[in-house]
Parts: structure tokens; C-alpha cells; sequence
């Protein structure tokens, strides 16, 4: 199965345009309130620990993303093998054929698509929305007819 490896990502860039943007940012907050400038002042951060909370809320993000992509393949590819030789000979060729991104997800749309897991979640969310409907409905006072 051919796909498209995810990147890691950069360390950030926080160069001397950035770091001039959060001290105005900080700048701004401390106008707000003129009274409370030097409180406001006190509760900030210094520009190295904003580029260290950035840089960990990447990371986080990073790792959580590469993380549902190895599972997602994972779990489409145990579907994959599952499924008769016939799906999968018409899965393996719309892969082959498709020209979007080669990632997981898009693996898990064709999977899901070709045997038919989309179609039965489709219609198990239509048959709760329907359910949730009919009892709005019920718990809505009818209205009298006026003579």
C-alpha cells in the first residue's frame, strides 16, 4: 500500500519579528488596564517561556496527530485484510488510482466507502436522530383546539 509518511514538525521559529509581536501583544494587555499595569505585568511571561509553551503544545499536537494516523491505518488495514478478495481488489485499485493525499485517513475513507462500515454509521446516525427527534416531539404540549 503506497502513503505519505507525516513530517515532523519544525521546532519554531521565533525570530526577532515575533518575539517584537509578543512584547506589543504584552504591551496592549498592560494598556487595557492602566490601573492594574503593574499586576497585568507581573502575571506575564517572559517571550523564552511563551517559545517553550509553544514549542510543547506542538509537540503535543504533533504526537497526538501522528498517534490517530498510526491507528487509523492500523484498524483500516485490519479491515482491509478482512474484507473478501473482491473488495479488497476494488480497494486496492481505487488507492492506486486516487490522486489526493496518501495518508490514513483517506485510506479509511476508501475502506470505509468500499465496505460499507460509511453506509451502516450513516444510517445508525440517522436512526438516533430520528429516535432523539421523536421524543422532542412527545415532550412538546399539543395544542388545544379553541372553540
Amino acid at each position: 500500500m503506497r502513503f505519505t509518511r507525516l513530517e515532523r514538525h519544525a521546532p519554531i521559529d521565533f525570530n526577532a519579528r515575533r518575539v517584537a509581536a509578543f512584547a506589543r501583544k504584552q504591551q496592549r494587555e498592560r494598556d487595557r488596564y492602566p490601573l492594574f499595569a503593574e499586576h497585568v505585568a507581573a502575571e506575564q511571561h517572559s517571550a523564552d517561556e511563551e517559545l517553550a509553551r509553544r514549542q510543547r503544545r506542538s509537540d503535543r499536537l504533533e504526537t497526538a496527530t501522528r498517534g490517530l494516523h498510526a491507528r487509523v491505518w492500523r484498524e483500516k488495514r485490519a479491515v482491509y485484510f478482512s474484507l473478501p478478495a473482491e473488495q479488497r481488489a476494488d480497494i486496492r485499485t481505487k488507492w492506486l488510482a486516487w490522486t489526493g493525499p496518501t495518508t490514513a485517513l483517506y485510506f479509511a475513507y476508501i475502506v470505509d466507502t468500499v465496505s460499507g462500515e460509511a453506509a451502516q454509521r450513516a444510517a445508525a446516525s440517522r436512526a438516533h436522530a430520528l429516535s432523539i427527534r421523536r421524543r422532542v416531539l412527545a415532550s412538546l404540549p399539543e395544542q388545544l383546539e379553541m372553540a
